[in-house]
């Protein structure tokens, strides 16, 4: 009979066995996002998504896109070294209500400059 054994060994397991400790790492860099980065960072950002290590962050202008590509690779490792891994390659930022899937997004604040 084999003995008991905690539950966080289990799923690190099953994890393992299942190959995807990669993906779920990379989930982790989207959902701990702004314990990463910092509450001002977090307050004008949010990371969307990742594809093929590619983290795709939402910015609230782009002020905030030029000030996070300025701290990229800052943050890049930041991620990297909390999750233990490389699982994030490159960041990638989108002034939020411009990302060109996204039909029914606003253009933002800058509307009404424009005489529209």
């Amino acid at each position: 009979m084999r003995g008991v054994e905690p539950i966080s060994k289990v799923l690190r397991d099953v994890i393992d066995e299942l190959g995807v400790a990669g993906r779920l790492a990379e989930q982790r860099a989207v959902v701990e996002w702004s314990e990463i980065v910092g509450a001002k960072v977090a307050e004008n950002s949010r990371a969307l998504r990742i594809e093929r290590g590619r983290l795709v962050v939402e910015v609230r202008s782009s002020v905030w896109a030029q000030e996070l590509s300025l701290m990229r690779r800052t943050i890049q490792q930041k991620i990297n070294d909390r999750l233990g891994e490389r699982a994030v390659s490159n960041l990638h930022f989108v002034v939020r209500g411009k990302e060109p899937h996204d039909p029914s997004a606003s253009d933002g604040p800058e509307d009404g400059k424009h005489g529209r």
